[in-house]
């Protein structure tokens, strides 16, 4: 007992920044007995924290082969190999935690965080197989296997395991959303509504929940609710990059592809500039030695302290983008970038009404979308994503219709999501100089 309450007054001064005096205590306590296996666990994490990541994985692991089912330990460990670049023991190490206990729910998320990133799904597709069998009622089982299924390209099979997840799991939980928006993206909207419905009856506030069923309803929708957005981007902010990163995620260097070309054609920099929807800065470091003024609009304030980190940006404005752009500006624009954020409007005429307020004579807009092809659609459709995807020709009389010029187009493949390349245009717009 009284050695459990010497842990705990360890624990206590490591979790408040003392590690001095939690390191006397943890040394105290093996000092006693060098095997004590909780000991050793929380010395390793204290040297993970002091920047010693070498001797914290050692003394985890002799913890671990003292007491092999400490699952607390095991993912633990799994999180430093993780962040000293050992993504595939981490992955492993995770996997032996879910083994000793099937309901541990961080090892399970850091599992499916990590899966992404794999290449070798065979050794989890078997453990997965070995659980759901003895445990056919585990969410976090059937989770695991329908993501491992699904990046191997089995849809069918993915998307019942997906379907099991939920019927087993609270419709609270965290990803439940992003687990019906995997069933409607594989082709299962009826699946993805079913699902969708529980969630919103069980919490009628969940603002993603209720804009997906409206997308997989196939609702008519102009735009994504901005309450959704800011929403969405803030609660993946820290995430982001990496996540991009994962998926080959190609539209900023697209964007500033054309941009560069523009600023060759011109004997100075752009002066004003505005990225538009900037999220956590990805386009800013890349055209900023091209502009003299650059400011970055976003609704999230997540987003916007990552932005605000690069020092790329001369002004960040938290805001919508046609409300900022129809605001009393201080200056109009020589040239505006929007980087996927059209994605989350669908009709696109009040925002290039807006933009033509805020361009300088001659200024130009260089922008990506999502490429619809379906000739039968209206302009643009919102997907089971909850994504729009546009028409050129809908892109084009939009701008026409606000005075503005078509310039040009281009098709190119944005990202790769859910193993499928996705098509995208980079378009530019231009108000004409005045006469």
């Amino acid at each position: 007992m009284q050695n459990d309450q010497r842990l705990q007054e360890g624990i206590a001064a490591h979790q408040s920044g003392d590690l001095e005096a939690a390191q006397d205590i943890y040394l105290e306590i093996l000092n006693k007995n060098p095997e004590d296996p909780d000991g050793l666990h929380f010395l390793g994490l204290l040297h993970f924290d002091a920047g010693r990541a070498e001797s914290a994985i050692e003394l985890i692991q002799r913890s671990l082969e003292i007491n092999e089912s400490n699952t607390s330990a095991l993912n633990n460990l799994g999180n430093i190999l993780k962040l000293t670049g050992e993504p595939r023991l981490a992955l492993a190490t995770y996997v032996r935690a879910v083994e000793h206990d099937s309901r541990h729910k961080e090892a399970w998320k850091n599992i499916n965080l990590l899966l992404r990133s794999s290449g070798d799904f065979d050794e989890i597709l078997a453990i997965m197989s070995e659980i759901v069998r003895l445990e056919p009622e585990n969410p976090d089982a059937w989770n695991t296997y329908g993501l491992a299924k699904m990046l191997t390209g089995k849809a069918e099979e993915a998307a019942e395991a997906f379907d099991k997840s939920l019927q087993f799991d609270l419709p609270t939980s965290p990803n439940a959303v992003w687990r019906a928006r995997i069933l409607a993206a594989q082709g299962r909207n009826d699946l993805a509504q079913k699902h969708l419905e529980r969630i919103v009856e069980a919490k009628p506030e969940d603002k993603a929940a209720r804009y997906h069923l409206a997308a997989v309803r196939g609702d008519k929708l102009d735009h994504a609710p901005e309450d959704y957005v800011a929403s969405h981007f803030d609660s993946f902010s820290e995430s982001f990059d990496e996540v991009l990163e994962k998926l080959g995620y190609r539209a900023p260097e697209l964007v500033a592809e054309d941009v560069v070309r523009l600023a060759e054609q011109r004997a100075t920099p752009f002066h004003d500039v505005v990225d538009l929807g900037c999220g956590t800065g990805l386009c800013g470091p890349l055209i900023r030695d091209h502009c003299t003024n650059l400011t970055g609009v976003d609704l999230s304030t997540g987003m916007m302290q990552k932005a605000a980190a690069l020092n790329a940006y001369d002004f960040l404005v938290e805001g919508e983008l046609v409300s900022f752009l129809s605001y009393e500006l201080p200056t109009r624009f020589d040239l505006a970038v929007c980087v996927d954020t059209l994605c989350y409007i669908g009709n696109l005429q009040p925002f290039m009404k807006a933009l033509a307020q805020a361009l300088k004579p001659g200024g130009r807009l260089v922008a990506s979308v999502e490429h619809l092809e379906d000739s039968h659609a209206q302009g643009f459709r919102v997907d089971s994503s909850g994504r729009y995807a546009h028409m050129p020709d809908y892109i084009r009389k939009c701008a026409e219709n606000a005075s503005l010029i078509y310039a040009q187009d281009r098709k190119e493949v944005l990202r790769r999501e859910l193993g499928k390349d996705v098509h995208g245009l980079i378009f530019q717009v231009m108000l004409p100089e005045q006469s």
